[in-house]
């Protein structure tokens, strides 16, 4: 990392430790809140909205591998705003736009006054309608992360055989919600619409709209990724806690060597993540040919880790960890849930055995 990096991770880190709070993050998901406006204000004002984007468009022109240390804080507090899904995922379709959409949208991106969102790969496609000088959007996309919370919603859709990319202001006549929280304390949304939208919310269509298919959905992955090796941490982190708190046969239960190894197998699986995790950041970065296979390998990696090490830390809690007043358990509850975001495991296995297949 630059100093400029380093800095904003440590002070990311600083915010977090010493503001976001469980208890009240809590209460918050409880009363069906959908983010902490609080928070929100102050990811912005940090900086954190305007890491990815280019230095002409405003922002700090950063790649994935200095961003995603924030998309581990984001998991090691579990954090429920979704700051980074709407700046690094559905902004990355609006910055690959035509200039006149990057004007419009962007700096909504970067002030926190628009909250986007990007569906799982939906089958099938919202369908694209030229009804005069009109473009119409129809179609109805399920189970959306964050769609109860979301201002806007960056989508894929189709026009013809060409696949499209727009943007749908929510509040907008003809765009219907049906809001539920998820498991891991955060609101998604069943979205119907029917919406007249203007010319500025096309964002990209053919070729570059299928380039910007594959780039969001990878940041999704290397975003859930790293969040669920933020996750994992964590969860190590308060089951060594624990132990050498608590006492059996008048030992902490960290002198165990049972106990001991199964949290050496959690560190090892951690730090494996982590690594896949920075060499698929890089590979992205950098273009090279092995990007997809190893952000495909890092999910899938994580998805079949985290389970595992969230597990052996529920286990080793013993029943407290089961409570909702208690952390150990949401991490689990998270990780059940970005397993299948933006994909499910089997379907990155498949696709990484195709390209594969194909290069060799």
């Amino acid at each position: 990392m630059t100093d400029e990096q380093q800095m904003l991770r440590d002070s990311a880190e600083r915010y977090l430790r010493d503001n976001y709070a469980f208890a009240e993050r809590q209460i918050l998901a409880d009363r069906g809140e959908p983010i902490d406006q609080s928070h929100w204000q102050a990811f912005v004002e940090m900086g954190w909205a305007t890491m990815p984007f280019s230095e002409a468009d405003g922002g700090f022109g950063f790649g994935l591998a200095a961003t995603v240390p924030l998309a581990e804080l984001f998991g090691y507090y579990l954090v429920r705003e979704p700051l980074l899904e709407s700046v690094l995922v559905a902004g990355s379709v609006i910055a690959s736009g035509p200039e006149a959409a990057r004007q419009r949208f962007l700096p909504g991106i970067m002030d926190g006054s628009i909250i986007a969102t990007v569906p799982h790969p939906p089958d099938p496609l919202p369908t694209l309608l030229k009804q005069g000088d009109q473009l119409i959007i129809q179609g109805r996309l399920e189970y959306v992360p964050s769609g109860g919370s979301a201002t806007h919603l960056v989508t894929p859709a189709n026009h013809g055989d060409a696949l499209n990319w727009v943007i749908v202001d929510l509040a907008r006549e003809g765009a219907l919600r049906d809001v539920f929280m998820t498991h891991d304390g955060r609101l998604g949304g069943h979205i119907t619409l029917d919406v007249t939208l203007d010319p500025q919310s096309l964002l990209l269509s053919g070729v570059p709209a299928e380039t910007a298919h594959k780039t969001a959905y990878h940041r999704a992955m290397l975003l859930a990724t790293a969040e669920g090796v933020g996750a994992m941490q964590a969860a190590l982190d308060l089951t060594v806690e624990y132990t050498r708190q608590r006492y059996q046969f008048g030992q902490p239960l960290s002198s165990f060597q049972a106990l001991q190894h199964r949290m050496a197998d959690m560190l090892i699986q951690i730090e494996l993540s982590r690594s896949l995790l920075g060499a698929a950041c890089l590979a992205t970065d950098q273009g090279t040919d092995d990007a997809a296979e190893l952000t495909l390998a890092a999910k899938a990696k994580v998805d079949a880790a985290a389970r595992g090490v969230t597990q052996e830390a529920i286990q080793m809690h013993g029943g407290i960890a089961t409570t909702n007043e208690y952390r150990v358990g949401h991490y689990f509850k998270r990780m059940a849930l970005l397993a299948s975001w933006p994909q499910h495991r089997d379907a990155l296995v498949e696709e990484f055995i195709r390209i594969r297949r194909e290069t060799n």
